[in-house]
């Protein structure tokens, strides 16, 4: 079982939705991803707590240093280098990853739904990918489908909920291809956009065939009630953002029965 002092301070560092879904992965691999949710959560909080995009930067080349130099310079980042080390994570996904999180520190449009189904594919669908390594190793191999796919469809949701923060900031995350408007408020764009969404997460559940690396989508389950919730508001999507997001009750209801009928 996890540490609880350990445990404690891992997920503090990560939203309460996170910490419910990993505690139900494999008591042996909790830790390990802990630890990389809660790297996860340090590079995806940068954009709102920096004063400007360089401070970002510098603090996404510290975690560079720290992964290709081996050296630990706090109590996560010693904890990542032996979660690496474990399950063979592969450096350079994780190099990825930081690289793909520089886009949140600026104000730079989507190119297209190419560019978005890249930049998910560095970040949401890495930790799957990663998490799922560390389930299987072996059967990993055949996971890239299901981390791709669901990836898209839980940044699409993530962007969603997050749209209002992201327009304030000057930011764009919906791609140019689907987005044809000047404003992220026009109606029939965000619906297009949480189409876009729901078709890679159909996508992921035609994929998903091996139960045993289940475990690893757990945290992004999430989406489909977001995009669900979202599609339901029709026209009133933009008027009515701040609902689309679950309770916590709800996902745990749904966390619940994904778990046991392991159906996404």
């Amino acid at each position: 079982m996890l540490d609880d002092d350990i445990k404690y301070q891992l997920s503090s560092h990560i939203a309460k939705f996170d910490h419910l879904a990993i505690s139900l992965m494999p008591a042996d691999i909790q830790k390990s991803i802990y630890v990389l949710y809660s790297f996860f959560a340090e590079l995806d909080g940068l954009a709102s707590q920096v004063s400007e995009p360089m401070l970002g930067e510098i603090r996404c080349q510290w975690w560079r240093d720290v992964i290709t130099d081996k050296q630990a310079q706090s109590p996560l980042a010693e904890a990542l280098l032996e979660a690496m080390a474990k399950h063979n994570w592969p450096a350079q996904a994780l190099l990825d990853l930081i690289d793909a999180k520089i886009f949140d520190l600026y104000a730079d449009p989507m190119d297209n739904k190419a560019s978005f189904e890249a930049y998910a594919g560095h970040t949401y669908s890495t930790l799957l990918q990663l998490t799922a390594q560390a389930i299987d190793p072996m059967a990993a191999k055949q996971f890239a489908d299901v981390s791709g796919h669901l990836g898209v469809a839980f940044t699409v949701a993530k962007s969603l909920t997050y749209l209002k923060v992201h327009q304030s900031r000057g930011q764009i995350f919906i791609p140019s291809d689907i987005l044809k408007s000047i404003e992220v408020s026009d109606v029939e764009s965000l619906k297009k956009f949480i189409q876009f969404g729901l078709g890679h997460y159909a996508l992921a559940k035609q994929h998903l065939t091996d139960k045993v690396l289940f475990p690893a989508t757990l945290p992004l389950i999430r989406a489909k009630l977001i995009l669900n919730n979202a599609h339901k508001l029709g026209d009133d999507v933009y008027k009515k953002l701040e609902t689309i997001s679950p309770s916590q009750l709800s996902f745990q209801w749904d966390l619940m029965k994904a778990n046991i009928f392991k159906k996404i």
